[in-house]
């Protein structure tokens, strides 16, 4: 994720320090008090080059939230793409999540509460994001059925769904959106809920 500061690098690609620029400001402010020349003064460039990359303001929201996106989409495919069991896998995806949130509490505020533009439009994006995601953790389900640590009649889109909702509903509701600290052990509590359910083995 961007770090706070000035974006003045004449070595570095305007329009990534532009959008970096953008994304600070709209976590600062509420979106309709940004301007592009506070932008501007930010990345360290002219207001002209802002337009010359980004027609306005709604735009370079846009494409500010479509980054912060695509950072989550990162960490899932990383670690989707290893050879783990499935259960480790869970976890470390869990807790990268959850380091990710630590760092990044108001950056990320911005993928949780910001919504100035159509909300239609909006969750165009987040969905196209969360399918992808979806789709490499179902595809991790199938490989746990194959190799037979999962049941091999589990419905691995639900519990594909599942994972994802812990992810973003679960540990990102409670650390961005309710300010929460989440421990390990609750972490591994969560696993356990997932790996093993709720129910008792007594009314079995």
């Amino acid at each position: 994720m961007p770090g706070g500061g000035n974006r003045n690098n004449a070595g570095g690609d305007k329009k990534e320090q532009i959008l970096l620029a953008a994304v600070e400001m709209f976590l600062d402010k509420d979106y309709y008090q940004v301007t592009i020349t506070e932008i501007a003064e930010q990345a360290g460039v002219g207001k002209g080059t802002v337009y010359e990359y980004f027609p306005s303001k709604e735009d370079l929201f846009k494409e500010s939230f479509s980054y912060c996106a695509d950072l989550y989409l990162q960490l899932f495919q990383q670690h989707l793409s290893t050879a783990a069991p499935v259960k480790q896998t869970m976890s470390d995806l869990i807790l990268a999540h959850l380091e990710l949130l630590r760092e990044n509490r108001q950056r990320l505020y911005l993928l949780f509460n910001e919504r100035p533009l159509s909300l239609q439009e909006m969750q165009g994006w987040v969905i196209e994001k969360r399918r992808k995601i979806l789709k490499g953790i179902t595809a991790l389900l199938q490989e746990g059925i194959e190799s037979e640590e999962l049941r091999p009649e589990l419905d691995v889109e639900m519990a594909g769904r599942l994972l994802l909702a812990v992810n973003f509903d679960v540990i990102g509701g409670m650390v961005v959106l309710d300010d929460q600290d989440v421990s390990e052990e609750k972490i591994a509590g969560l696993i356990d809920i997932i790996w093993n359910g709720v129910g008792s083995n007594k009314h079995v």
